[in-house]
């Protein structure tokens, strides 16, 4: 479980630094289309369909470990999100049909559970502080 949060952790990071990267601003409130203060379900849904979208280099629905890296790579991250989780690992945290490749539909499912687990108080939205929250979790690991 504790390597499952922390693969969500980093995924949620990623988000938040490619989302930062396209739209300029600071912690995860990039994410937050209507400036409200807050990420929503729907506005995680779309950087994480984003995200998936620009690492799917060759446009056939699905991302390996190479594409992965390479989105990585275009964000400074070297292949390894936080160090110690590599491409690899994470896209077997979220491949169902064990082929070795996120689908988008793995993807998705997989950045809902994503959302659950940072929505510390369960009010449908994330706030910076909850992302902060996350991302020291991830740190102590």
């Amino acid at each position: 479980m504790k390597r499952f949060y922390s693969c969500v952790v980093v995924i949620a990071g990623g988000l938040m630094m490619s989302a930062a990267a396209h739209e300029g601003g600071d912690n995860g409130n990039m994410m937050d289309s209507d400036g409200d203060g807050v990420v929503s379900a729907s506005e995680y849904e779309a950087g994480s369909k984003m995200m998936f979208g620009n690492m799917d280099a060759d446009e056939d629905g699905m991302v390996s470990a190479a594409e992965m890296d390479a989105g990585h790579a275009s964000m400074a991250m070297d292949g390894r999100m936080d160090g110690n989780v590599s491409s690899i690992d994470v896209i077997k945290q979220f491949d169902t049909d064990g082929d070795g490749m996120m689908s988008a539909e793995e993807q998705g499912m997989g950045s809902k559970m994503m959302f659950e687990k940072m929505d510390a108080d369960g009010d449908g939205s994330v706030s910076s502080a909850e992302m902060d929250a996350a991302h020291g979790m991830m740190m102590k690991k």
